[in-house]
């Protein structure tokens, strides 16, 4: 080997370990989100990067190379009397898509207005001027205000957008790709892979909906807020030509089918690592289960302990009519708040490690919420689900685990303890739905490398390559009504509109030169 070929392998390696400094944004104040991108940060972070974190949650003994900066009042803004009114869990099962893709826009929004009162991103916003970061990854359900105004303060930075909520379609058409309204259920409607023509009709209305509500709402008052601080600011949406790649928890293997663009990287089940130890107290519980144990979680946003009396008491005399099961409930609230006894083979306790529980061979079946991640972690360790979705995307969760025979659904907002009491029946007392469960895992883990890795190896690509755009699709830069061509269309059927105007209107001349002669003649 050549002088000049081992300099430049030398300079080339020199290049790709150079720490960068990277900026991540979990501002969604939701544990969820924020669990599913923390393994990346740390990663980078191990890896030698320099890494902040601008975050609604934070970790008193971050490892080394991540700091926090603290996004203080984003968890007040969305538990605050009137969001939380907006933002009860159990009862958006009951709302219109509509109703949901607004609030969803509301409440990005609403965080947008929190971000610039936060002290946190004013410290950010305050380093110095000639500082700059490589790179900056943030949790696209935030929506684009929050991103706006940090990559017009640190210009030219690239950017990743994340989605921890599987691949929303306005998260996938930021990239160029179409919102297949025929194929994919949009992600608040509640309807199967496989819909009938009127399911169709409604999910095309949704999507058009969406991105009009997008154009209309979330960007005007976006610009509104992010020229509060910066009133030079371009629109928000103009940042978006900084998106190089984007990262998103989807894998085709455990979910509908939908085509993507080149850059948007699936990175499903990001946030499963291999398991750890369980604490003392819940070691003994599990490993003491004769028959196995049943995990009961709703999630970090629908708590179990706001289900009300009535459900709880269903819930609790199911599980005391199924006593050769352990059950582990995931209760928020002390149990003295519960509307009856606990039944002795019921353990309660407010926080569960749950991928380190779902990993145990002991454990039987997994009811839940039926949360992306919570599905995910299900299906990778070969957990059978029975699924009470609440909300959004856990209603295409639990369908997609119900066409697949390896789930069960109920209905959050109308159950008996009878139907809980059948369904773990029919779930454990047959095969059949471990047995599917466990090829889909199997086909789930087959990948040749981690999705940990995988998003790493994308994330340290763009940090080599910062101006490589040949992965953006020119219809980044088209609007909606191009893109899908609309405008076509509309020029089509005005054409049609006005042949058929000539038409009509050459018919009535025929028939008002052919009438005169034809009454004169009657006449006679």
């Amino acid at each position: 080997m050549g002088t000049a070929t081992v300099l430049s392998v030398v300079l080339v390696l020199a290049g790709v370990s150079q720490a960068a400094n990277i900026l991540f944004m979990s501002g969604v104040p939701s544990p969820s989100h924020y669990i599913w991108l923390r393994p990346l940060m740390y990663e980078m972070g191990r890896r030698g990067h320099n890494v902040t974190v601008l975050s609604a949650d934070i970790e008193k003994q971050p490892p080394a190379n991540v700091t926090y900066v603290h996004l203080e009042n984003f968890y007040s803004t969305m538990y605050n009397t009137s969001m939380r009114q907006k933002l009860n869990f159990f009862d958006m099962a009951n709302e219109s898509p509509t109703k949901m893709l607004k609030l969803f826009d509301e409440f990005g929004l609403n965080l947008c207005e929190a971000a610039i009162k936060s002290e946190g991103l004013h410290f950010l916003l305050g380093y110095p001027t000639d500082f700059k970061f490589d790179l900056f990854l943030s949790d696209f359900m935030i929506g684009p205000c929050v991103p706006a105004i940090i990559m017009h303060r640190f210009k030219g930075v690239p950017y990743i957008p994340t989605t921890p909520y599987n691949a929303p379609s306005t998260a996938a058409t930021v990239l160029g790709a179409y919102a297949y309204s025929g194929l994919v259920p949009n992600h608040v409607f509640d309807a199967p892979e496989s819909m009938s023509f009127m399911q169709r009709v409604k999910n095309f209305y949704y999507d058009l909906y969406e991105m009009i509500l997008h154009d209309t709402l979330m960007h005007p008052e976006a610009d509104r807020i992010v020229r509060k601080l910066y009133p030079d600011a371009p629109p928000s949406n103009s940042f978006y030509k900084n998106v190089r790649l984007s990262l998103a928890n989807i894998n085709p293997i455990i979910q509908y089918k939908e085509p993507l663009m080149p850059n948007m990287i699936p990175v499903g089940g990001l946030q499963i690592l291999p398991p750890k130890g369980l604490p003392e107290d819940l070691r003994k519980v599990v490993e003491g289960a004769k028959n196995g144990f049943i995990l009961f979680s709703l999630g970090s946003n629908a708590r179990s302990d706001l289900l009300g009396p009535e459900r709880i008491r269903n819930i609790l005399t199911a599980m005391e009519r199924l006593p050769q099961y352990q059950f582990l409930w995931k209760f928020e609230s002390d149990e003295s708040k519960l509307p009856m006894a606990v039944p002795k083979n019921v353990f309660i306790r407010a926080w569960m490690p749950q991928n380190d529980l779902l990993a145990h061979p002991n454990v039987k079946l997994f009811i839940t919420h039926s949360g992306l991640l919570s599905t995910q972690e299900a299906i990778w360790h070969g957990v059978p689900i029975i699924g009470f979705p609440v909300f959004a995307d856990q209603f295409r969760n639990i369908n997609y685990c119900v066409e697949a025979g390896i789930g069960k659904r109920l209905s959050i907002q109308h159950f008996q303890a009878d139907e809980l009491v059948q369904a773990v029946r029919e779930v454990l007392g047959s095969d059949r739905y471990s047995a599917r469960m466990k090829r889909i895992s199997r086909l789930f883990r087959d990948q040749k490398e981690t999705p940990l890795e995988r998003a790493v190896w994308w994330c340290e690509w763009v940090l080599r390559n910062p101006d490589a755009d040949l992965l953006q699709s020119r219809a980044m830069y088209m609007s909606w009504f191009q893109k899908y061509s609309y405008d076509v269309l509309t020029f089509y059927l005005a054409v049609i509109l006005a042949l058929v105007a000539l038409a009509w209107k050459l018919l009535s001349i025929v028939k008002h030169s052919f009438l005169p002669s034809s009454t004169k003649s009657k006449v006679e």
